[in-house]
């Protein structure tokens, strides 16, 4: 294999993993942090909506493929790039190589707060009265908070490289406003996730 031919496999390994940031593992988060928010009107709301979507038919071939095969594809090419030691191919200024370094390390940290998660509500008791357990506890509350926290910095600072890549934001101005515009959507999201940690709380 000719190093043009290497160099266009990668360039298309990135579209990809880029790709399936956004979906479907963007529109699940986002998803999911608007679910969550059934939470504010108390334990027997929440549990029958978890309760609702679990007894669909067929419910774990759709998470398999819609969510867990996406993350796992994901996780496993960024923790590649994370191994291998990648260097910014973008040339940010330092700014964003500071983003890029934790947008890796935040990756790291979201695989394994996503298992946790998954582990609690799929193969635990998935109900309102365990989650507030776990997040009563120092810790629990320390792992949830960050873990949303560090999920949604990864989701909204993978847009930015989203559309670089995908030739969205070609220009300084484009990824000016594109930068306020991620801003704006990364407080917006981590105030609906911290709201959905206090509803555990109360």
């Amino acid at each position: 294999m000719s190093i043009a031919q290497v160099s266009n496999h990668h360039f298309l390994i990135r579209r990809v993993h880029s790709l399936l940031g956004l979906v479907p593992i963007g529109f699940f988060l986002t998803f999911h942090l608007f679910l969550n928010l059934t939470a504010l009107r108390g334990a027997k709301q929440y549990d029958l909506v978890i309760n609702t979507m679990q007894s669909f038919p067929g419910i774990f071939i759709v998470e398999l493929i819609v969510i867990f095969i996406p993350i796992a594809a994901h996780a496993i090419y960024g923790t590649w790039v994370v191994y291998t030691g990648q260097t910014n191919v973008l040339r940010y200024k330092y700014a964003r190589n500071w983003f890029y370094l934790i947008q890796r390390i935040s990756g790291l940290y979201t695989f394994v707060f996503v298992i946790t998660h998954v582990y609690l509500l799929r193969f635990g008791e998935a109900n309102f009265a365990n989650l507030s357990e776990f997040m009563s506890q120092p810790l629990g509350l320390s792992f949830y908070v960050l873990g949303v926290l560090l999920a949604v910095f990864h989701f909204t600072n993978g847009l930015w490289a989203f559309a670089i890549t995908w030739g969205l934001t070609v220009g300084p101005h484009s990824q000016r406003v594109w930068l306020y515009t991620l801003g704006v959507i990364f407080v917006l999201m981590s105030v609906i996730g911290m709201a959905d940690i206090f509803a555990f709380l109360k």
